[in-house]
């Protein structure tokens, strides 16, 4: 027999909600219809996927494995149906964006913003993590795009990127700070003091360390202490509060810098900059809403320059 995509979709709702009565529902058919449904699948393939108690429905060791086989073919499906939502065009359907935490912060609630405004039917749903598990999630088809620092991105050739302008880095300190008391103040000094920085990727820190001419690992690098945040406020309250150095972004301090609460340190390092693209899977034509969202994307950042 053939386990179709309607018996995996009542497998995984009666594993999620560990009810018949939850499930029927979030399925939109009876309790009897479900049940009658499972037993019959039950009794084709000859084995027990679910056992049943007063309390809670539970995946046997065969449901669990019927649920994990079963997985790539229901991502394939809702992905379908998403993909099909979008063709139809901009005003309808279900956009899943994946985004680093850096670009989420600096440029994203802008173009989400005007998005609403001017497709108030399509449905946004972002994800924020590194862009690893973005990459996966996007080979996956749970997100149809990413915007993210594009130098963790091993596996270039299977994808598509569309590079956004770079900033570069800056270095700020609260202005009572010690370092502001020097007549020259130069990149190694920064790692005399604790370092404040939303997610550094591995190449910046390293070339970090070779232009400050210390060694590359970390114990050395950060010896005074280092603050991974990627919520700026959060950051920046931690750089107010004491002596350590923010690096980042023009984008990220820009506002408590023109409040007076941080300044800039008299560095510059051009060779380090941000390198952010928009990413999307090669091969596959965009649907509207995603070509929306990148030209959306596009103009905010160079706005942002």
């Amino acid at each position: 027999m053939k386990i179709d995509l309607r018996y995996m979709q009542q497998i995984k709702a009666l594993a999620e909600h560990r009810n018949f009565a939850r499930a029927a529902k979030a399925l939109k058919i009876s309790q009897p219809a479900l049940s009658r449904s499972i037993r019959i699948l039950e009794e084709q393939l000859g084995v027990k996927l679910f056992d049943r108690s007063v309390r809670q429905v539970t995946p046997t060791i065969y449901g669990k494995r019927v649920l994990e086989l079963g997985k790539p073919i229901l991502l394939s499906a809702e992905h379908l149906e998403r993909e099909l939502d979008l063709l139809k065009g901009v005003e309808i359907g279900e956009l899943v964006i994946g985004t680093g935490p850096l670009p989420a912060e600096i440029f994203l609630g802008p173009v989400l913003g005007q998005i609403c405004a001017n497709h108030p039917r399509l449905k946004i749903q972002v994800l924020i993590e590194r862009p690893q598990p973005l990459l996966r999630m996007l080979q996956i088809g749970e997100i149809d795009i990413m915007v993210a620092d594009t130098r963790s991105i091993a596996d270039q050739d299977s994808v598509e990127i569309v590079n956004l302008p770079k900033w570069e880095a800056c270095y700020v300190c609260r202005p009572e700070h010690p370092l502001l008391k020097k007549k020259e103040t130069v990149l190694r000094d920064i790692f005399s003091f604790p370092i404040a920085t939303p997610w550094l990727p591995k190449p910046v820190s390293a070339e970090l360390a070779e232009l400050a001419g210390i060694t590359t690992s970390d114990s050395q690098k950060f010896s005074k202490g280092l603050i991974e945040c990627q919520y700026f406020k959060v950051l920046i309250e931690a750089i107010k509060a004491y002596d350590a150095i923010g690096l980042g972004l023009v984008p990220i301090y820009r506002e408590a810098v023109k409040k007076g609460d941080l300044v800039y340190l008299p560095i510059r390092t051009p060779q380090i900059t941000s390198q952010f693209g928009i990413i999307s899977m090669k091969g596959y034509s965009l649907p509207p809403a995603v070509e929306v969202f990148q030209q959306y994307v596009i103009k905010a950042a160079h706005e942002l320059i």
